[in-house]
């Protein structure tokens, strides 16, 4: 999906008030952001965060650092990241590293760290090849959990239901199929979804046999089935949480 582009891979964008994340910045996420109209500007970012290493998720974040901090010459910003991302053949390139204000070393159910008006916990470890964390967001009243790539134990789902987010957003590569990988299914993503029991799922970072199963399909039958709101995700996708939070009701 990455090397063929089928899905860009840019990565999360959050605006809450007036504070700016960006998530996961993978490959093509600069050129995304200011192709964007109108233009995403990396200088009002207030932190980039990265879930994991893994370069679909990382492969742009030293670009986005020098594109945040004017290339290194006005320190600014946070960067949030697992330990193994910033050290022993690191993501983060070392000398990138220097160019932002405070490095917040993500470590399991760690935090709270705080980017501006906003506290960000770190979740459960998940069952990664690389040191993986999700994230749990909070802003005023609202709650957003972001569960990314890894493989499903029953602690996963307990954890987020924990962190009783009003949004999760939730990474499911495969549909249905016996390759034996630390990514969710199709049905795993659901059992997800129906244990924590937000009130929006934005399901996203699909494989092909995803795309295939046809992803709008599979989220309206989740929104059909458990009287929630259900989007998959699209390239430029822009959603109003607030909005949609308010629109399911209570």
């Amino acid at each position: 999906m990455v090397a063929r582009q089928l899905r860009a891979s840019g990565g999360m964008w959050f605006r809450f008030g007036a504070t700016q994340i960006h998530v996961d910045p993978g490959p093509g996420a600069l050129v995304r952001a200011l192709s964007h109209a109108p233009p995403f500007n990396p200088r009002d970012l207030d932190a980039i965060a990265l879930s994991h290493k893994h370069l679909d998720h990382a492969g742009d974040v030293t670009a986005m650092i020098e594109a945040m901090t004017s290339g290194g010459f006005r320190k600014r910003g946070v960067l949030l990241a697992p330990n193994d991302a910033l050290v022993d053949e690191p993501t983060v390139l070392p000398y990138a590293q220097r160019f932002v204000e405070r490095i917040d070393v993500v470590t399991e159910r760690g935090g709270p760290y705080r980017v501006g008006d906003v506290e960000i916990r770190a979740s459960i470890r998940h069952i990664h090849a690389v040191e993986t964390y999700g994230m749990h967001l909070t802003h005023g009243n609202m709650r957003v959990s972001y569960l990314p790539c890894g493989r499903y134990f029953d602690e996963l789902v307990e954890d987020y239901a924990l962190a009783n987010p009003d949004v999760l957003i939730v990474n499911v590569l495969r549909f249905r199929d016996g390759m034996d990988v630390d990514h969710l299914t199709w049905d795993q993503a659901r059992a997800v979804v129906e244990g924590v029991r937000p009130r929006v799922a934005i399901l996203q970072h699909f494989g092909t046999k995803m795309l295939e199963a046809d992803p709008s399909a599979l989220a309206q039958t989740l929104e059909d089935d458990l009287g929630i709101r259900a989007i998959a995700a699209r390239d430029n996708l822009e959603v109003d949480l607030t909005t949609e939070v308010a629109a399911v009701g209570v």
